[in-house]
């Protein structure tokens, strides 16, 4: 009976399982995937190193082509205040006529009759004739509204210097339209045009107290017409040496006429002495 209850309650133990070991994997394994890695490193960095450059590249040939672009501008500018200075002093030069035959005709007074008729005409001609030259106005226009001409000259003394070229081409105009209609109201304060005849239209002007009093000043007058010019001369002077560029150079660029009697697109008339 003892034996039977033994066996009935021995309880059966299973013996323990041993723990399996995780496999590594394989060295060449790690190698490839390393290699692999590192190859896609590198041909990303080498596509955006590739496409920076790219960038950088177009970014300094537009940044040169627009450098170019801006001498370019002030090359054709400097240009053209040399034949802006060239006009004046082709305006001034007549008003210097008129001066002196003014002071040749006045040294024949009081009758004037050793005046020749052809003194006489011109000098009529000169108050009561009037043609028009035009001033090409198209390179200042751009001068002011390029920005490639601002951003990337990088010569602020030149723009300086340059806009004053402007400034006193056009104190020039306003003083030059202002005597222009002066002596055309005293011509016509004078009464020339109800008169016919040439010497008598000249006789009739000399005696116009107004018209003495103005040629009285036309010394000073003249005066501010050269000194002007003179200071447009010398600022492009500096300007060209800054550039290094020739005034050969410069004769290549566009040059208009000096006088012009038809409408052109941005340029500006202003009534010249009849030649």
């Amino acid at each position: 009976m003892d034996d039977q209850r033994t066996d009935d309650t021995t309880q059966t133990v299973s013996a323990p399982k041993k723990k399996e070991k995780r496999k590594e994997p394989k060295l060449e394994h790690k190698l490839l995937g390393n290699l692999w890695w590192f190859k896609l490193s590198v041909s990303i960095t080498a596509t955006l190193v590739a496409f920076s450059l790219t960038l950088f590249t177009n970014e300094m040939s537009k940044t040169n082509a627009k450098k170019r672009t801006a001498r370019n501008i002030a090359l054709v500018t400097l240009s053209n205040i040399d034949e802006v200075s060239s006009n004046l002093e082709i305006v001034t030069t007549y008003y210097d006529d008129f001066r002196n035959m003014y002071s040749e005709i006045t040294a024949a007074a009081p009758d004037y009759n050793t005046v020749p008729d052809s003194l006489c005409s011109a000098f009529v001609s000169y108050v009561e004739g009037w043609d028009v030259f035009a001033i090409n106005k198209s390179p200042e226009l751009t001068f002011c509204t390029t920005f490639e001409l601002w951003d990337y000259l990088e010569d602020i003394p030149l723009i300086r210097r340059i806009g004053n070229c402007y400034a006193y081409e056009n104190a020039f105009l306003d003083l030059y339209k202002r005597d222009m209609e002066i002596i055309y109201n005293l011509s016509v304060g004078a009464g020339l045009e109800n008169i016919v005849d040439t010497r008598k239209k000249m006789k009739a002007i000399l005696a116009y107290v107004p018209f003495q009093n103005y040629m009285r000043r036309s010394d000073a007058i003249s005066y501010s017409y050269h000194e002007i010019i003179d200071r447009i001369v010398v600022s492009n002077k500096e300007n060209k040496e800054h550039m290094s560029v020739s005034d050969e150079d410069l004769k290549k660029l566009v040059a208009p006429k000096h006088w012009v009697t038809t409408p052109v697109e941005n340029y500006i008339f202003v009534a010249g002495p009849d030649r």
